[in-house]
């Protein structure tokens, strides 16, 4: 039953590195570049003297997980393509669900990033003087949660996509600008000031990487978190399903 996702997941691997290992370098440029000076910003945030929730150790540790699991934090699958190029089309020509086509592709996706560049990194990390061993195993269904609803955001944002038609580029843009900032991946809840903490936690998107990030630093409880990504996974899945029955009828392809 599932060796048909487990091929999907083979060949997503198998494209992912077909033009070698050294097509993958730029991606892990791009993520240390992003690493180095965020960190640096956060020890020079931390001696400003402004009073935060979160130590040091864990604002590193939160950036440098962030960047390792950035694929998982928030879900990019090939439906946050423009549209354009006609591979979300493709999932309709198949004897296979779509769900269970672009999850298993975007995981096998996912596969040679994380073992040529997070495993190593995690490795390295306490060279760094990073602690890197998660506060508690309850990240463990939390990532799972964080991933799963991941996936029905991207599913929810692909039936906008749909419905606006041309301007699905416009939309992509504006979902990753939103979606980054309330997930709470790039800045941590805990250190927004007003007391926007208090509220960021509960709304959708924060059941994403944030969530599990707080976790896994342990600036979070897990009777914080758990209950919050299990309501929103409900919520956002059955509403994905829903309307992702309806919308795919009204599928345009708009060529190359």
């Amino acid at each position: 039953m599932f060796s048909k996702y487990i091929a999907t997941a083979r060949m997503a691997v198998r494209g992912k590195t077909n033009g070698g290992v050294l097509y993958m370098f730029p991606d892990m440029a791009m993520r240390v570049m992003y690493l180095l000076p965020v960190m640096f910003i956060w020890g020079a945030f931390a001696n400003s003297g402004y009073e935060v929730e979160m130590t040091v150790s864990q604002l590193l540790s939160y950036t440098w997980v962030n960047a390792l699991l950035a694929d998982m934090m928030i879900v990019n699958t090939c439906l946050s393509a423009w549209n354009y190029d006609t591979r979300s089309m493709e999932m309709f020509t198949r004897p296979m669900s779509g769900f269970g086509q672009i999850i298993s592709g975007t995981v096998g996706e996912w596969l040679p990033m994380l073992t040529l560049f997070s495993l190593p990194m995690f490795l390295a990390a306490p060279l760094f003087g990073i602690r890197i061993l998660p506060k508690t195993v309850w990240v463990i269904p939390s990532l799972i949660l964080c991933v799963s609803l991941g996936f029905a955001f991207e599913f929810l944002f692909y039936c906008v996509t749909v419905r606006v038609r041309n301007a699905a580029w416009l939309t992509c843009v504006i979902r990753s600008a939103v979606v980054s900032f309330f997930s709470g991946t790039v800045i941590p809840f805990k250190i927004l000031p007003f007391g926007m903490d208090r509220w960021m936690d509960y709304q959708p998107f924060g059941s994403l990487g944030g969530a599990f990030l707080a976790l896994y630093v342990g600036s979070r409880e897990p009777a914080q978190i758990i209950p919050v990504q299990v309501f929103w996974n409900i919520v956002m899945w059955i509403a994905a399903v829903c309307w992702f029955r309806r919308s795919r009828e009204r599928m345009v392809s708009f060529g190359g």
